[in-house]
């Protein structure tokens, strides 16, 4: 499985999940094309390279999300955040921990699913 990390988050959940062998990218430093991209563009390079969107922007990617399967489209998935997320390097690591679970449960990846990360303690 292979997932994008929205612009929010921290490249170093990326680079952490690369270290563990996975395929992550984030937007904020990565793949500055897409930094100021709209949403709605996001998920389409998602789709367009399999990744599952990660992020913790509920309000506009689920609405996108069900735009598209509405329209008979698909997308790669979302790996939704809780927005009260903490954000230091002890959450940096759960995060990449949580997320690497969902990658290493779902190798061909979660198409046109959503899968929760629970808060983090």
């Amino acid at each position: 499985m292979k997932v994008l990390l929205d612009e929010q988050l921290s490249v170093e959940i990326a680079q952490e999940l690369r270290r563990r062998g996975g395929d992550a990218e984030a937007v904020i430093t990565e793949r500055p094309e897409l930094l100021r991209a709209s949403d709605e563009r996001l998920v389409e390079v998602a789709v367009q390279e399999d990744r599952a969107v990660v992020t913790n922007n509920l309000r506009h990617f689920r609405p996108i999300a069900a735009q598209r399967l509405a329209q008979g489209k698909q997308h790669a998935g979302l790996i939704l955040l809780p927005s009260n997320r903490a954000r230091n390097l002890d959450a940096t690591g759960m995060l990449a921990d949580a997320i690497e679970a969902v990658m290493r449960a779902n190798p061909k990846g979660i198409p046109d699913a959503e899968h929760w990360i629970a808060p983090l303690e």
